[in-house]
């Protein structure tokens, strides 16, 4: 066949060679070639040449923005149990709540701690809590404190001068029991600092009864890294003398509501010595002293709220420049593709899905990054970090990226499933993208509650280690849904530059 093809063609060559020689016999002569014109022909279509592709050198950085606060987190007491107002505790009552809190939040943060302000009433300014370093809520041998059941630990919890209001004799008329529910700091000012009351005496001389006479405080796991926490009223009508309302008066001690934190750092609310306004990680100006004073809370609470965020780091990741009508990397709403995006989702491990990237089709350039600007070993990044790589794309081309949201069991980073384009209108982009980046869930491991379950890979014991998730679609995760998650913004960065 190809013998006969080949003849047919030189036959074909033979013949044209064989005409062109015949024209030249018959061509007219010219005596002036300056006088004729040429047409130029207008190309054939198949004839035109396609542009060249539109390429660009493009940087991009990938930045963790989180703004690291002291406390992991933060709520308050305030109605008794079987109670449905707000109310201080009397005899036999209680308040209970219930606290979130893995063995650490980072690694080497020293641990998760409890710590918690309530008003001692019959007093001036006198409050309840836990030392500066707060209650540990796990052993050391790492085994969570209430694992075998409910655990008093009222000896950890002391009782504090607030030294902001003149001591005065119990009973006294600027002492809560004597004053208008919404009166407030009506007291001496002390300008003092904040003192631990010792020996059964305060500064003008009362008798105070001992701190197990008056609060008991238990705590439970009641799951996996989650804690109940109980403030029980045990005092009764002879426990403490009140002399300014009569010689022999004795009465109980209400317990106020109050403000609680799990922390790692110490000192969240005061330190011993120093005044209570503006001290401890919160620094509030009036915190501590509205509810020593009065037993109102809003004011700590509030700033301990300001004072509370989930610190984040993100992982190792994988990218790809790819053809915009492929999702190279996972697609909305369907199983994950199984190509190494779980890896990253769960445990910050690239390598599959760098590969993976590699051998892809309309893939036309991919990677993966895992080690920081200005430094020299792989590892994940933690606030003011970042990431960078660089790659050449023309115009057509879109990308995408993955890297994992740390305090998750399988939650991750990414701009759309079919990617971010890198031009528009001709136009490579550069600047600020993140308004392009999504938080999702690979649906591949159950979730925990974020920066604090067990199975995530900060606190885990082995890689994988999570229950499977009952709804295995990748899926979009509005962190406004949560209770501890931030915004996209206020976690992660990503610019392009291009060049």
């Amino acid at each position: 066949m190809k013998t006969k093809k080949l003849l047919v063609l030189m036959i074909g060559i033979f013949f044209l060679a064989f005409t062109a020689c015949e024209d030249d016999d018959n061509t007219p002569v010219i005596d002036d070639m300056d006088e004729m014109e040429t047409p130029t022909p207008d190309p054939e279509p198949d004839e035109m040449e396609d542009p060249e592709p539109v390429m660009t050198d493009f940087t991009v950085t990938i930045e963790n923005v989180v703004t690291p606060q002291p406390l992991f987190q933060t709520g308050f007491f305030a109605i008794p149990e079987g109670g449905s107002e707000p109310a201080p505790l009397f005899p036999g009552d209680g308040y209970s709540f219930e606290v979130d809190a893995g063995p650490n939040v980072l690694p080497g943060d020293g641990g998760t701690r409890l710590s918690f302000v309530t008003m001692f009433v019959q007093s001036n300014d006198l409050f309840f809590a836990p030392s500066e370093e707060g209650i540990a809520l796990y052993q050391e041998d790492g085994a969570p404190i209430g694992g075998d059941g409910m655990v008093d630990v009222t000896d950890q919890v002391l009782l504090w001068d607030a030294g902001t209001e003149v001591n005065e004799e119990t009973g006294s008329s600027n002492q809560k029991p004597q004053q208008a529910a919404d009166a407030m700091d009506q007291g001496e000012d002390e300008n003092g600092v904040v003192t631990e009351i010792t020996d059964n005496t305060d500064s003008f001389g009362n008798e105070i009864p001992d701190v197990s006479d008056v609060i008991k405080v238990t705590i439970e796991l009641v799951s996996p890294a989650r804690f109940k926490v109980n403030i029980m009223n045990v005092s009764d009508a002879n426990t403490i003398a009140v002399p300014a309302q009569g010689e022999d008066a004795r009465a109980a001690v209400p317990i106020s509501p109050g403000v609680y934190a799990v922390h790692t750092m110490p000192a969240p609310f005061f330190v011993e010595g120093e005044a209570a306004s503006e001290a401890g990680l919160v620094a509030s100006e009036t915190g501590v002293e509205d509810i020593a004073e009065d037993g109102f809370f809003d004011a700590l609470l509030m700033d301990s709220e300001a004072s509370t965020g989930l610190i984040v780091p993100l992982s190792p990741g994988a990218w790809a420049v790819h053809n915009q009508d492929i999702k190279p990397i996972y697609e909305n709403d369907m199983i994950d593709f199984g190509e190494g995006l779980e890896a990253i989702a769960e445990d910050g491990i690239p390598t599959m899905l760098v590969e993976s990237l590699m051998n892809k089709e309309n893939v036309f350039a991919s990677g993966g990054f895992d080690t920081a600007v200005g430094a020299t070993e792989p590892g994940a990044i933690g606030p003011g970090g970042q990431y960078q790589f660089s790659f050449t794309a023309e115009e057509g081309s879109s990308l995408s990226l993955a890297t994992m949201f740390v305090q998750s069991n399988d939650w991750f980073y990414s701009f759309r499933p079919d990617g971010l384009p890198l031009f528009e209108d001709g136009v490579a982009v550069s600047g600020d993208v993140t308004e392009f980046v999504f938080l999702y869930d690979a649906g591949t491991e159950a979730d925990e509650y974020p920066g604090a379950g067990l199975a995530q890979v900060i606190r885990q014991s082995a890689s994988d280690a999570g229950d499977a998730d009952e709804d295995t679609n990748v899926r979009f995760i509005d962190p406004d849904d949560t209770s501890n998650v931030p915004s996209a913004i206020n976690v992660i960065k990503v610019t392009i530059e291009a060049n």
